[in-house]
């Protein structure tokens, strides 16, 4: 296995200097994967590290903007448990997390048409608050989610290899 991981066309790297939200970043000096790790989910760079030289046809750049569609990836498992998002990144050996209700609200409202409104409004309707603060607080948690590799851009948006 280590013989085949020196020999993958992508070498990616966790970068310390480079940081997320405070959070250290891994990316591919090969190509332009990058993403944030996320502190409770990934417990460290190299499940994902391995996972892109195993996959660098899936390289996706999570630092650029977030794009207006999203889509749930393969690599992530996730369910309601209660109000909270119960999630598995099976791109790493590890256990599942509990996300807030805003990021459950935020994964329903992706697959159910890959924009955030039904997430707003839900929000909105939840916490009796304006609109545009609703928007913020779910934009704030999307970015997050997208940053950390938990959610990709919608297939048509899909950047290039």
């Amino acid at each position: 296995m280590a013989a085949y991981r020196t020999a993958a066309p992508h070498r990616p790297v966790a970068d310390y200097d480079l940081r997320y939200d405070g959070q250290p970043v891994v990316r591919c000096p090969d190509c332009h994967w990058a993403q944030a790790l996320h502190e409770h989910l990934h417990e460290g760079p190299y499940g994902l590290l391995y996972w892109h030289a195993d996959h660098p046809d899936e390289a996706v750049d999570h630092l650029q903007a977030l794009p207006d569609r999203l889509a749930v990836p393969a690599y992530i498992e996730w369910w309601a448990s209660g109000h909270w998002l119960a999630i598995e990144d099976k791109r790493i050996e590890g256990a599942s997390r509990l996300l807030g209700t805003d990021c459950l609200e935020i994964f329903q409202s992706v697959r159910l048409s890959s924009g955030l409104e039904r997430a707003v409004l839900v929000n909105t309707q939840r916490l009796s608050i304006f609109p545009s603060t609703s928007r913020a607080n779910i934009e704030d948690a999307a970015e997050n989610l997208f940053r950390t590799g938990l959610l990709l851009p919608a297939p048509g948006l899909r950047q290039p290899v």
